[in-house]
């Protein structure tokens, strides 16, 4: 505000109510944003097409909200950032920021950074094979992965999304080895071990993005043990779309970095003020476990949950997300309805990466439906914004 406000001119007030100028005003410098005005426009169009299309799909009576950001990972620069909402007249209104103010669970989407417990605290060797399975705890139903995947290390787990492989990290975690029906007696600590790891990315911390009004997630306050293997997967706390962007930001460089929407000042041609890379923290991890992060991100593009999400052959690593939310449906404070939400993030190329993106598609689907329809909103949105950035940029 300092910078754009400018100034008013003075004036002094003569004996016979004349008026002297005595400073001249002074226009306000301009500001100048990050944002790619071509991207932006496009974003929300495919945002609009997408959310349109999910319409004529089965289970789609909750899916309304679809956000995508798009940035440089290396910078923190936001290029694009973008929110729309169907109305019941079938009009759009910009929900954009929501970004920063509205939280999701965004369920696997996470592992890229709650794998990294099991690099730090050595939990898990890098490369060695366990078979893919079930988890029953006592008192707490049986938890598996979305499909039998067989035998997974740690990059294939990334690749296909086991959350058997995070369910035994996170039970080691507790110093325990599996047996059926135990007892893990899981801790604050654990809990802490795991956001304090996830914080170092940027999930469950502030962006510390240059917009008013930034908001956490929200961070689960129960201890139970089925609920350290939830958080293990993504489905316990929840985050907004800027903090799933700075993760995604922080896998790519190594470094959490402030995301910014202000590229400079200027004042006519002369630059006044110019946005600097502002560095929160290093991510709390050695290069090499990062490298297998990124590594087993690449497999998910090339083989594995997201080989549709991206044109083939493109050079990009990153992490789907398919996550379990309830709604009110009928607004009498009770919620009633479990919803499916589709969530993508990754950047490209996944060497020197000039761009990330995050897509999130909230209620997607739900799970009372007459048939199995799933509409992978996430996965056609991120398609397109890809296909336009690879063709134009």
């Amino acid at each position: 505000e300092e910078y754009l406000k400018g100034k008013k001119a003075k004036y002094k007030v003569g004996s016979d109510y004349s008026l002297t100028k005595v400073n001249e005003e002074e226009k306000g410098y301009d500001l100048v944003l990050s944002i790619d005005i071509d991207l932006q426009m496009k974003v929300e169009e495919i945002i609009k097409d997408k959310i349109n299309l999910g319409k004529r799909y089965g289970n789609t009576e909750y899916f309304k909200d679809g956000y995508a950001i798009v940035s440089n990972p290396l910078t923190g620069e936001i290029l694009a950032l973008g929110g729309q909402r169907l109305n019941d007249d079938n009009s759009f209104s910009d929900i954009s920021l929501n970004t920063i103010n509205k939280s999701y669970t965004i369920g696997s989407a996470v592992k890229g950074a709650t794998i990294g417990v099991g690099y730090k605290y050595n939990l898990i060797t890098p490369g060695a094979y366990i078979n893919d399975s079930c988890v029953k705890l006592y008192f707490v139903p049986q938890k598996c992965s979305f499909k039998k995947l067989g035998k997974v290390n740690d990059l294939t787990a990334l690749a296909n999304s086991s959350n058997y492989y995070q369910y035994m990290i996170a039970i080691k975690l507790t110093g325990n080895t599996y047996k059926p029906n135990m007892k893990l007696n899981a801790t604050k600590e654990h809990f802490d071990t795991y956001r304090n790891m996830l914080a170092s990315f940027g999930l469950g911390v502030k962006t510390e993005i240059d917009l008013p009004g930034e908001q956490n997630g929200i961070i689960g306050k129960t201890v139970a043990d089925d609920l350290l293997l939830n958080l293990a997967i993504g489905q316990y706390d929840t985050y907004t779309p800027v903090e799933v962007l700075q993760y995604i930001n922080s896998v790519a460089s190594g470094k959490r970095m402030a995301l910014s929407l202000m590229k400079e000042i200027r004042n006519k041609d002369k630059i006044i003020l110019k946005n600097k890379i502002n560095v929160l923290n290093d991510v709390d991890l050695d290069l090499e476990s990062l490298e297998r992060i990124r590594e087993g991100m690449r497999l998910v593009l090339s083989e594995g949950t997201g080989k549709f999400y991206v044109p083939q052959g493109l050079d990009f690593a990153g992490k789907t997300g398919t996550s379990e939310s309830f709604l009110d449906t009928n607004n009498d404070g009770k919620v009633d309805t479990a919803t499916i939400s589709s969530t993508f993030t990754g950047f490209y190329p996944s060497e020197d990466p000039k761009f990330s993106l995050v897509v999130i598609t909230p209620n997607v689907s739900h799970k009372d439906g007459k048939t199995d329809a799933f509409y992978f909103g996430a996965s056609k949105i991120t398609k397109d914004i890809v296909t336009f950035l690879k063709d134009n940029y």
